[in-house]
């Protein structure tokens, strides 16, 4: 039996596989971006029902990761075809993540664009707001403590996989299955060398680190707080959630989704 479950609102996704669980699932097929497919992720609660992933999103970074295809048609053969993997999600104050929690402009962008023109327009819609926040950044003093050592920043992400913002490419080493986290730092307060950073991700050579500009600490514990100033935005998965401070952890569960069988 196939049931259509359509969602409306933020959390809707989680409230929807919570709902249906108890019932008896074989698979939970999303079709929408990054932030539904997390959603969706936190329903099922350590469960092990796989998920397949159709894309429908702005970026669909856990597609390109997982090597998943991004038109439907090719998608729709891994209903059938697909072999479950299992990724060790991260979890930020308890909040699963699947790909990142990011603390300052990135969270701060999201949390203040308009989501009905993201939904019409794609990436388009994202710009207006991002140029904007970026001129507005205050480069706030971030500890970010991870295993006990502490880092300075005023920029940070925390990553479980290699791809940011589509194609971007911001933690050349990150795994979705590991035990340990990857966390992007940048501490500079300067606006050219933020343009910078962007340029270089989005540049998909990884760069941003080659140069110096930031650098990648590996843990399994971190802890991120404000030492200045307001609480900063924090993203997870690409939706503004949540404010400094946070810990993040991988959490000893696991969430299996449908990828292409290998060779």
């Amino acid at each position: 039996e196939l049931i259509n479950a359509p969602t409306s609102a933020p959390g809707d996704a989680t409230a929807i596989v919570k709902s249906f669980l108890p019932r008896g699932l074989d698979l939970v097929a999303v079709c929408g971006g990054d932030g539904t497919v997390s959603e969706a992720a936190c329903g099922l609660g350590g469960s092990d029902v796989p998920i397949a992933v159709l894309s429908g999103g702005t970026s669909n970074v856990l597609a390109r990761e997982l090597g998943i295809p991004t038109d439907l048609a090719s998608a729709e053969a891994l209903l059938l075809d697909g072999v479950p993997r299992a990724l060790r999600p991260g979890h930020a104050d308890g909040r699963l993540f699947l790909l990142w929690a990011g603390v300052g402009i990135d969270a701060r962008v999201m949390g203040q664009m308009n989501l009905a023109w993201k939904r019409r327009l794609g990436r388009t819609a994202i710009m207006p707001t991002a140029v904007s926040q970026l001129f507005r950044y205050e480069f706030p003093s971030l500890e970010v403590a991870i295993d006990g050592t502490v880092h300075e920043a005023t920029y940070t992400v925390v990553s479980r996989v290699r791809h940011y913002a589509g194609h971007w490419i911001i933690a050349p080493e990150a795994r979705p299955d590991s035990e340990t986290l990857e966390v992007m730092i940048f501490n500079h307060r300067s606006l050219g060398k933020f343009f910078k950073l962007f340029r270089e991700m989005k540049a998909g050579r990884a760069g941003h680190l080659a140069n110096g500009l930031a650098y990648i600490a590996r843990g399994r514990d971190v802890s991120i707080r404000t030492l200045d100033g307001d609480p900063v935005e924090v993203h997870v998965d690409g939706d503004c959630l949540m404010t400094t401070p946070i810990t993040c952890r991988v959490g000893a569960d696991t969430v299996r989704v449908l990828v292409p069988k290998p060779g």
